[in-house]
């Protein structure tokens, strides 16, 4: 998609096998009206991957993603409040959250398409 963006963030789970596994069933398949929500606000794509109990989030958006927007939106949306609330008994901030957020922004640090191709 032409201008689209991407963002890569962070996210752990509580450590128990049992909540993770909980936590996993719930995303294969998430509620409709969140899919709807994700795309209404420009989310083309998301991707989240577990690693013990860290989760790496990628998200892809159209090139006019607005972040404050979606935010304020989903702060409005009965059900995106209700997914959040039932998310966050799994969810756990990494020791690098500030205080009050979730899902952290990841620092890219290397980048293949960015490296020098002359030899």
């Amino acid at each position: 998609m032409k201008g689209a963006r991407r963002y890569c963030q962070a996210l752990d789970l509580a450590d128990d096998a049992q909540l993770i596994e909980e936590y996993r069933q719930h995303h294969h398949r998430i509620w409709p009206e969140i899919t709807r929500h994700l795309r209404r606000y420009g989310i083309v794509n998301m991707e989240i991957y577990l690693l013990g109990n860290r989760l790496v989030m990628m998200m892809e958006t159209a090139a006019d993603f607005d972040s404050e927007r979606f935010a304020l939106e989903s702060g409005r949306d009965a059900k995106v409040c209700e997914w959040e609330a039932l998310m966050w008994k799994y969810q756990r901030p990494t020791p690098w959250t500030p205080p009050g957020e979730k899902w952290v922004a990841m620092e890219k640090i290397f980048s293949l398409r960015e490296q020098d191709t002359s030899d």
